[in-house]
């Protein structure tokens, strides 16, 4: 009777343990990505304020999290497709921390939002609604949590730009595709 209430007790343990751990794994995990749209969203801040020379901090910030963002929990053709989109992220977020001059980091930065979206329809980054916007003008894509258009790219021209696509914590899978 013992035996048989040490293995019912070690059993629980194991799987409390178990549940603990993957619960653990998707909260680091969901940091991570908070910690990467963070780091985005400082950089869409410092090229709205034409911030060239105060930006390497944000710059290399976001580099480093795209460097780490990691493809967890997803289905295998999920992961074999988004695992070119990561790596060409990472490649842009180097030319992003290389730029010489703001026109350089725009270029970077519009090629990593639109990476960063394709990643983002698949796994949830964040828990506001998000808009891939474009500027037609500078050729350029950023990210943005309002519906209205505030281009980064030409401060004369704030106003310029299209919606092109919305994701709201609703459209994300369920569940969520990472753990």
């Amino acid at each position: 009777m013992k035996s048989r209430l040490k293995k019912m007790y070690v059993a629980c343990v194991i799987g409390f343990m178990l549940v603990s751990c993957q619960l653990s794994g998707q909260d680091n995990a969901q940091a991570q990505r908070d910690r990467l749209f963070k780091a985005y969203m400082e950089v869409k801040q410092d090229i709205t304020d034409e911030n060239f020379a105060g930006s390497k901090e944000h710059v290399v910030q976001l580099e480093k999290e795209v460097q780490n963002f990691r493809l967890k929990g997803l289905q295998l053709d999920d992961m074999m497709r988004l695992k070119k989109v990561s790596q060409t992220m990472k490649t842009d977020a180097a030319g992003l921390k290389s730029a010489q001059d703001m026109k350089a980091m725009k270029v970077s930065f519009s090629a990593i939002t639109q990476s960063l979206f394709t990643i983002m329809e698949t796994m949830k980054c964040t828990d506001e609604a998000v808009y891939l916007q474009y500027c037609p003008m500078e050729k350029g894509y950023w990210l943005s949590y309002d519906k209205e258009i505030e281009n980064p790219y030409a401060a004369s021209m704030r106003e310029c730009g299209q919606l092109v696509k919305g994701m709201a914590t609703g459209d994300y899978p369920e569940p969520v595709a990472c753990h």
